[in-house]
């Protein structure tokens, strides 16, 4: 059988061994012109996350107003709401444009709470599966489309809603509006999980850019699991694979992982970008699909420090079941081109499965 970037991604998330290991890359980071038309050539995977759903909130108004400050894209929007309205600021990265930085968030005070928890409680989800559908005939056999959700309950509330310092803040000096809000976003999300379940996706993410740092272990076992098992039964009861786009320090959580319901670790960054190898994490979650972000700091190294990095990826992850490399984070310019031709002519020597045969 002639194997195709999506059908080694296929096989790979089945368990199963192709001819090589695949090498992805988010449709964001994909290079335009010759490189391009050269790595694809060779085999790299174009990966798309497309949303399986829109919110509509009927008794919201969104007020979105747009500025340039200093050069750089800056939108200011507020949510006016029948008891009140909140507002946030966005900056558009201005490296790469691929992101938007936030400035300030809908929460400033323990007051925006109500406004929120209305828009929470106000949001209706309503499917998008025909967007889903003609992202997978436009991509064909060239790449994999990944169903899209959300943060879980409380990376809404940390990255949407509060931000970290609020977030720290409240979480201690106004528990009952915070987890007033937490409890409305975990019972609408329940909303969505049906939503998810239902599509045609194989593979749906949901939650991620969970850190140590910010979230402990305790909290993360008390607050973010149930979440994402809940998720994960829902579409297992759908024939899907659930995934969790977990990209950061991973150390203390290692054991948290391993007893969830989450069958692909996506965009797991090992050593020596992140704090856990691959062949620690294939230890510790030997029945997971470990769906990994090239180390981000190593792009920025010599060739054959790439290529030496990539081989000690390819050993550790021997003999090649349930593993993927990928490229989830902006590279810069000026490395791109190096990086991803060692990588992938590495891939294409070495990666061959099984690993090590």
């Amino acid at each position: 059988m002639r194997h195709t970037p999506r059908s080694r991604i296929q096989a790979a998330l089945r368990g199963e061994l192709a001819d090589t290991v695949p090498f992805s890359i988010y449709w964001l980071m994909l290079p335009r012109g010759s490189a391009e038309r050269r790595l694809r050539s060779h085999g790299m995977a174009v990966v798309e996350r497309v949303p399986l759903y829109r919110v509509e909130m009927p008794n919201v108004q969104v007020i979105t107003h747009e500025t340039y400050e200093q050069g750089v894209r800056t939108l200011r929007q507020t949510l006016r709401t029948p008891v009140g309205e909140v507002f946030c600021t966005k900056k558009l990265d201005p490296g790469y444009g691929t992101s938007w930085w936030d400035m300030d968030y809908y929460v400033k005070t323990p007051d925006d709470y109500r406004a929120v928890e209305f828009v929470v409680r106000d949001s209706r989800y309503c499917p998008t599966y025909e967007d889903f559908l003609l992202a997978q005939e436009r991509l064909g056999e060239d790449g994999y489309v990944i169903g899209n959700t959300d943060y879980g309950p409380m990376g809404k509330m940390m990255y949407h809603y509060l931000g970290v310092e609020r977030f720290g803040i409240d979480l201690y000096d106004a528990p009952d509006p915070f987890f007033s809000l937490y409890d409305a976003l975990k019972a609408k999300h329940r909303e969505m999980y049906r939503i998810a379940a239902a599509s045609p996706a194989g593979m749906i993410i949901y939650d991620g850019n969970i850190h140590q740092d910010t979230m402990g272990r305790r909290r993360f076992e008390e607050y973010y699991l149930p979440c994402i098992n809940a998720f994960s039964d829902a579409v297992h009861e759908a024939g899907k694979l659930s995934a969790c786009h977990l990209d950061a320090n991973m150390r203390t959580l290692v054991a948290a992982v391993a007893g969830s319901a989450i069958d692909v670790v996506e965009a797991f960054t090992p050593q020596p970008t992140c704090d856990v190898s691959v062949a620690e994490a294939r230890r510790a979650w030997p029945g997971k699909v470990l769906w990994i972000n090239f180390p981000s700091s190593v792009h920025l190294q010599s060739p054959d420090k790439i290529r030496q990095q990539t081989l000690t990826l390819l050993e550790e992850a021997a003999p090649g079941d349930r593993f993927l490399i990928g490229i989830t984070e902006d590279i810069p310019e000026s490395a791109w081109r190096t990086s991803l031709d060692a990588i992938g002519r590495t891939i294409r020597e070495h990666g061959r499965l099984p690993i090590g045969s």
